[in-house]
């Protein structure tokens, strides 16, 4: 017989409620459906609504038409408590329903808007009947059986609550992470597994066609695991796409071991494409990914990647592929190496970025992108770097490949060199700060001919700053430096000729070529000092309400400096390596600039403090020996003076900005150089605008004239999405780049579109490429193609 006894919220309702509940167990108790030990049973039925009392204060009065009858109250629901037997492990069901009543010795029945709780599994269903011999519910009618963050939905349920298993017709299950499992028949085999019959899967929740599934006889999911599918047929809408025996799907909430969905597409040049991929987790922390890739036209790539991210602060990622190209007869690779470590001992901060190709048109033939198809320098670099106050240590080993024909490749590296700077510290109660910047290490030097030339260099550049502050309107700060570097290998000095000798390359006594190491050291030394002035300093303040603003600020800062460089000898013995081993000649320079700035409050405190809205600086230099700042070509006409430079900046809200340069020879009286750039970045569209050019001003001739423009807009917000970029050489009418990609995102997929052009000196390239990815899934299909001309 069920045990059905009442619960704690019965015994606690209203004194109607109890009276009626009372009647109810006694009912019960003639029936002998419930044990002698219970005094109270939950309320079924449906209580009458009795007639209006003419006696009541809101009775209509007699004559009147009587108001609109209220809606009948909602049905009572009643709690319920309903026990397993204890032989079987003993346990308790619990819910709401309208009504219960016994159907025989064995039997509950529930009905009307039923709830019902076991464990972790919360069942509501029209209908429920509990056969407690038998620990199971037979559910019928809007069944939705919750098990955490899984949901399954029929219309005829039968479960076994000891195992939580069973079996949902007509049945929709909406799992994590966004999955949703349909069919003719779901049966619950265990806590976490399920078989789909006769089912359809897709991550298009919602809909009543959606936008892509996959249809398919039968499927064993397991949570947190895999789905197993067999003969799965992909759809679009209503139109079969591919079909596939046998599919393996990832239901893990994070990441699942295992193949990963075929990506399909189609290149001009290499033909039909087939990608598979492996997905194997090597712990919580790491993972790595097999690749191979077919192509009708013969090529074959081979891949491998690995991830890592054993602790909050470091992580990397390592990349391996090799391509068979059957037109060049050769495997052809890549590879890469990233990591990233900032919570070591002492503060310390280990960084690498590793690239390395088996040959720079790798990345015209194999890579997207117009960052990577048109590169020429290749850098790879890992550093050890700590700050501790004002003492800082860098140790950096790094590389740098420089493509400069198809046969010569510059190769430089740092085998390794340290650094060390000291920034500005005050020395005791002087006025004086002192700041150092050294080096030391070793670096090796391959200029294509296969030979690599490696030598010592040490640099120590130590700078006194003395700031002096008189008055609030006016700055002044003088340095002075001394720069020190030694080399342990020196290049051959050009030498003029003499008697016996002709002029030429030196290494001692030895006539070389021009580059020649002479393995001799060699080391310079020389002084440096620098004194710049700002004010006096003008201001003006007018209040004005104009574009938001409230308050405008105007500043006149005129801006003088001084630099000086002693002379430096042999200059042509020093191998150059980076900005470090530039060479100077005598400098003696100053420089005067005005400098205007318009500085704006918001009328609205909240949009913040004053910030500055408009700038304008006028500068040049001239020399203070005799160097020529400016000279013709023929070196007839020279002066001291440099060309003017001017910058103009635009700042007036955050959406927009705007910055114009100009260089001018007063020499020539014309132009230099020019550029402009301005962007501006609304809610749903940006724009970039770049525009370099530059002149001969002797000539009166344009030499370069570049256009370069970026633009985005969000047609659709956060569906559709355009953009586009064009490079335009103004001067010879040729677009050098044009790139245009239309994305549309959809609840489950997505498309991308572009097209794309790249002309050099001796090609143009062109290709398109069509993508889909589904949600979930990653991209599913990949189609590209293309064409190449030669010039």
């Amino acid at each position: 017989m069920p045990d059905l006894s009442a619960s704690e919220s019965a015994r606690r309702a209203p004194a109607p409620r109890r009276r009626a509940a009372a009647l109810l167990l006694c009912a019960l108790l003639a029936a002998g459906a419930v044990p002698a030990g219970a005094t109270e049973a939950p309320v079924t039925g449906t209580p009458a609504v009795a007639p209006p009392d003419p006696g009541a204060p809101d009775a209509p009065a007699a004559g009147e038409t009587p108001a609109e009858p209220a809606a009948p109250p909602a049905p009572p629901r009643v709690e319920f408590e309903l026990h397993l037997p204890a032989e079987e492990g003993g346990g308790s069901v619990t819910g709401l329903a309208e009504s219960l009543e016994t159907d025989g010795p064995d039997r509950a029945v529930l009905a009307g808007a039923v709830e019902l709780r076991y464990q972790d599994l919360v069942l509501t269903a029209d209908r429920v009947v509990f056969v407690r011999s038998e620990q199971r519910v037979l559910a019928e009618g809007s069944i939705v059986l919750d098990q955490g963050p899984r949901r399954l939905t029929g219309k005829a349920l039968t479960l076994h609550l000891p195992t939580k298993t069973g079996a949902l017709t007509e049945a929709t299950a909406f799992l994590e992470p966004e999955i949703s499992f349909s069919g003719s028949e779901i049966v619950k085999t265990g806590e976490r597994t399920y078989e789909v019959r006769d089912g359809v899967l897709t991550s298009c929740l919602g809909d009543t066609t959606p936008d892509w599934s996959f249809r398919l006889t039968t499927a064993k999911v397991e949570m947190e695991a895999y789905a197993h599918i067999y003969n799965a047929s992909m759809w679009a809408k209503k139109l079969p796409v591919f079909y596939f025996p046998y599919l393996l799907y990832p239901t893990k909430t994070d990441r699942a071991s295992g193949l990963l969905v075929p990506n399909l597409g189609y290149s001009k040049r290499r033909g039909a494409y087939v990608g598979l991929a492996y997905f194997q987790t090597l712990g919580p922390s790491w993972d790595t990914t097999l690749h191979y890739d077919w192509y009708g036209e013969g090529y074959h790539g081979i891949g491998h990647e690995l991830r890592y991210h054993p602790t909050e602060g470091t992580s990397g990622r390592s990349e391996l592929y090799f391509v068979q190209d059957p037109v060049a007869d050769d495997w052809r690779w890549k590879a890469s190496r990233d990591h990233l470590s900032e919570d070591l001992p002492l503060g310390l901060r280990c960084v690498v970025s590793f690239r390395d190709f088996s040959d720079f048109d790798f990345f015209r033939d194999f890579e997207r992108g117009a960052n990577l198809s048109t590169v020429r320098r290749i850098p790879s670099f890992a550093y050890l770097a700590g700050a501790w106050g004002q003492h800082a240590v860098t140790v950096q080993v790094d590389r740098m490949q420089t493509f400069v024909s198809s046969d010569t490749i510059y190769d430089q590296r740092r085998l390794p060199e340290a650094f060390y700077t000291l920034n500005k510290r005050k020395l005791g109660r002087t006025p004086l700060y002192l700041s150092i910047d050294s080096t030391a290490g070793f670096l090796s030097d391959d200029r294509g001919d296969g030979a690599a030339n490696r030598y010592g260099r040490g640099t120590f550049n130590p700078v006194l700053t003395l700031p002096l502050r008189a008055f609030p309107w006016l700055n002044v700060s003088i340095a002075a430096a001394g720069g020190f570097s030694w080399w342990s290998e020196s290049l051959a000095d050009y030498r003029e000729a003499a008697e016996g000798r002709p002029a030429g390359f030196y290494c001692g006594d030895r006539a070389v070529a021009q580059g020649t190491y002479c393995g001799e050291s060699f080391s310079r030394a020389f002084p440096s000092g620098t004194a710049e002035v700002i004010g006096p300093v003008f201001t003006k303040i007018f209040d004005a309400e104009v574009g938001g603003f409230s308050k405008f600020k105007h500043i006149i800062e005129p801006r003088w400096g001084w630099t000086y460089v002693g002379e430096s000898d042999d200059n042509e013995r020093i191998p150059l390596f980076d900005e470090r081993d530039r060479t100077y000649s005598n400098t003696n320079l100053g420089e005067v600039s005005l400098v205007n700035r318009l500085l704006a409050k918001p009328a609205d405190p909240e949009q913040g403090g004053a910030r500055e809205i408009l700038s304008f600086e006028l500068a040049q230099a001239f020399a203070l020996d005799d160097q020529a700042l400016q000279s013709s070509r023929d070196g007839s006409l020279s002066s001291k003076r440099s060309a003017l430079f001017a910058t103009l900046r635009v700042n007036p809200a955050d959406a927009f900005s705007l910055q114009a340069q100009a260089q001018y020879s007063t020499l020539f009286s014309g132009l230099e150089a020019t550029q402009l750039t301005a962007t501006l970045a609304l809610d749903r569209a940006r724009l970039g605008l770049s525009w370099y050019t530059r002149y001969r001003a002797e000539q009166g001739e344009t030499s370069s004239d570049q256009l370069r423009i970026t633009t985005g807009v969000a047609i659709l917000p956060n569906r559709l999405l355009f953009d586009a970029q064009l490079n335009y050489d103004i001067l010879t009418g040729d677009l050098q780049q044009q790139y245009y990609a239309l994305v549309y995102n959809s609840q489950c997929w997505g498309i991308r579109l572009e097209a794309r052009e790249f002309n050099y000196s001796d090609r143009r390239d062109r290709d398109f490429r069509f993508a889909l990815s589904l949600k979930n899934v990653g991209t599913f299909l990949d189609l590209t193609g293309g064409d190449t001309t030669l010039y």
